[in-house]
């Protein structure tokens, strides 16, 4: 059923035209939040955005606005989290409404045809664009958006984007995977039970055993909080405006050199970035053993690897990198990147109580603000074919590079470095207040992470 133009708005974004997509799932009802969704809503709140997941993508398959319609039916029908409302209740308290059936809207944005300036790449990237930078209205809107941007009457791009508070980096995997490996007649899921639900995981945290996690995750940070020096990073500097910066340094042969060490020593090649970002960060700042708060997904736990909401917390992970050589560091890192992901499953308002009160104790605050996430989720990045020569990997250095992107209006750590989900290179994100970490010091750090893992390499 289509929508009149005046109603087809989307997201802020006025549509050429939309369609009205019924839904009907399980895991409704009312109740708390889990701790991921709470994790994942503060950062959203210190942020002012939704920290919004997705984008446009190319549509080379001939499928039509009908069939984009079908996987948005099935994206609301199959997830809880897409049918999820926040409400903020007395006091504050949040709770999620989820619906049991509704419906949602794909919307449909036709580029004119009758120009040569049209080009449906550049409307499809666009309305991401907007899109991202748009927060959602949580109490009102579903926490996905979906359109389909057609030219000359065929669908080019597909556009979506969700909220995090509705899914992480794992979640859009595992809808994405299930809506590929749908029965191609009945369009039915391969396993026709779905993973389990946002209200029904807010009840299981609500278990004594769930509980007995949180309280051993606890133990583990308030040991390590205990006995961290406080500082991570130098004094504060004011170096100007923009303050808060987001650089992103492009390296092959740091993809290829990572892949080569985790051969090599039998380990993953994530492990073998973070074990050269604790070093290299080590350097920057004089400041050992290191103390990363690593993104640590939650779809490893019984039960939990197909799940949609966002599971993926601050893990904390110390490493002492003075002296030793990088293939025992890489060593050390992969045992404490254990014992991270171990305790990395906790009630986030606790910890935060935890914090508070070590910091008192101590009469200093111990600063947490350096951090580490790899993204690359469902990404081939372990070793295949033969390793890459040392003289090969010092050409690749040549090609790396560096660019600036727009600056954050604010940010609440001073360092962090998200690994993009290119399979063919590394990509690092990097999230950086110049006023503790400055420009320079952001170009030598990454410069500094690859040749340390080329030098690795025999």
């Amino acid at each position: 059923m289509a929508l009149p133009v005046p109603q087809a708005i989307l997201g802020g974004v006025r549509m050429t035209d939309a369609i009205v997509v019924p839904f009907e799932g399980p895991g409704a009802g009312v109740g708390e939040l889990t701790w991921g969704q709470r994790k994942v809503w503060t950062l959203m709140q210190q942020a002012r955005s939704s920290l919004s997941m997705g984008g446009a993508v190319p549509v080379t398959d001939g499928r039509t606005v009908q069939d984009l319609a079908s996987e948005l039916a099935f994206f609301m029908s199959r997830y809880a989290s897409m049918r999820a409302l926040i409400r903020s209740g007395p006091g504050g308290a949040l709770s999620q409404v989820v619906a049991a059936f509704g419906e949602a809207t794909l919307g449909i944005l036709d580029v004119p045809a009758d120009t040569d300036a049209a080009d449906p790449a550049q409307a499809a990237q666009s309305l991401a664009a907007h899109w991202e930078a748009t927060p959602f209205d949580h109490a009102w809107e579903w926490p996905i958006r979906m359109a389909a941007v057609r030219s000359h009457g065929v669908v080019t791009h597909v556009v979506v984007t969700i909220s995090h508070v509705a899914t992480d980096a794992g979640g859009i995997a595992a809808m994405l995977d299930e809506l590929g490996t749908r029965d191609p007649l009945t369009g039915e899921p391969k396993n026709p039970d779905p993973a389990i639900g946002p209200l029904e995981l807010a009840a299981l945290q609500r278990t004594a055993s769930s509980q007995r996690q949180s309280e051993a995750s606890l133990r583990y940070w308030e040991r390590l909080l205990r006995s961290a020096a406080p500082l991570r990073f130098g004094p504060h500097v004011d170096r100007g405006e923009p303050r808060y910066r987001r650089a992103y340094f492009t390296s092959r042969a740091l993809h290829l050199a990572s892949k080569a060490a985790a051969a090599r020593l039998g380990v993953p090649a994530s492990t073998v970035l973070l074990a050269g970002y604790a070093v290299a960060v080590a350097r920057l700042t004089g400041i050992s053993p290191a103390l990363i708060q690593v993104v640590v997904s939650n779809r490893f736990r019984p039960g939990l690897a197909d799940v949609s909401h966002p599971l993926s917390v601050n893990g904390l992970l110390t490493v002492d990198v003075a002296d030793a050589p990088f293939d025992e560091v890489v060593d050390r890192t992969q045992r404490a990147m254990a014992l991270c992901s171990k305790y990395a499953y906790y009630d986030p308002t606790k910890l935060e109580e935890l914090r508070a009160r070590i910091n008192e104790e101590r009469g200093e605050t111990i600063d947490l603000s350096c951090l580490f996430n790899d993204r690359r989720v469902g990404i081939g990045t372990e070793p295949v074919g033969p390793p890459t020569s040392r003289p090969e990997l010092e050409a690749a250095q040549h090609e790396s590079t560096l660019r600036w992107a727009e600056p954050f209006t604010t940010y609440h750590d001073k360092l962090m470095i998200q690994v993009g989900t290119s399979p063919d290179t590394v990509e690092l994100e990097v999230q950086v207040d110049t006023y503790h970490v400055s420009v320079a010091e952001v170009q030598a750090l990454v410069l500094d992470m690859e040749s340390l893992l080329v030098l690795a390499t025999p």
